[in-house]
């Protein structure tokens, strides 16, 4: 017999399907890409559309850029109607005042996970984006990586959430992330630009891996029109 498995949708135009029906609620997953992939622009998008749609409520922590630039960022990507009440950006600006009087004592990663299970606790949060792994990496100076990374995706899976980490990767690189966290993860989905003709571009999507979904392992563009992203098929490269 089987078990109908919760899901949360992307809303992205043919990506639910592709996933087997969507990402299952309390998943994390990992989002990685090379730079300029889009990869804040489309959690934002899912976060917000749910939000929207079915009420829950997002935490977008930022190591990276500040919560006004991710705001204008959002709006020239036809999320204008991005609220705070829906999807909740925490900054390094923000972060910092919290971490000021125990900054001293405490290691970051332990840090971040208070303040973020204490944004959980108080506020109801449904869903959580970390980004990026490569700032947590900067700032926390890991001293046995592999190990505090098991804990730190351990210590978020146990909060309940749906849980997207991004990471950049670097051109180049032959795998997604430094210390195995594509390892630890419920999914992965994976972007990148392939060039397909002198002057054109392509931006593709590919779930490597959903656990407990019957997902298309099948490599789709990922597109946006002004107001919504969308999958299509892959434009064939130019001879």
């Amino acid at each position: 017999m089987e078990v109908e498995l919760p899901v949360v949708q992307t809303y992205v135009d043919g990506l639910d399907k592709i996933l087997g029906g969507g990402i299952p609620k309390g998943a994390t997953v990992l989002v990685a890409g090379t730079p300029g992939t889009m990869k804040t622009s489309l959690i934002l998008y899912v976060m917000n559309e749910n939000a929207k749609r079915n009420g829950s409520k997002g935490l977008y922590v930022s190591l990276e850029q500040d919560a006004d630039s991710l705001r204008t960022g959002a709006a020239r990507m036809g999320m204008a109607d991005l609220q705070e009440s829906r999807v909740y950006m925490l900054d390094m600006g923000q972060l910092r005042r919290g971490l000021f009087r125990a900054e001293g004592s405490k290691d970051w990663v332990t840090i971040l996970l208070e303040i973020i299970k204490e944004a959980v606790s108080s506020s109801g949060y449904d869903m959580l984006a970390l980004d990026s792994l490569e700032a947590l990496y900067a700032l926390a100076e890991l001293k046995t990586p592999r190990r505090e990374m098991f804990h730190l995706v351990a210590a978020l899976k146990e909060l309940g959430l749906t849980t997207f980490l991004i990471a950049e990767t670097p051109f180049g690189a032959s795998r997604l992330t430094q210390w195995g966290e594509d390892f630890l993860v419920d999914g992965i989905l994976h972007l990148r630009q392939v060039e397909v003709g002198e002057t054109e571009t392509q931006l593709r999507l590919r779930c490597i891996k959903m656990r407990y979904m019957n997902h298309d392992r099948t490599t789709l563009a990922l597109n946006h029109d002004g107001s919504k992203f969308f999958v299509s098929n892959v434009i064939s490269r130019k001879k």
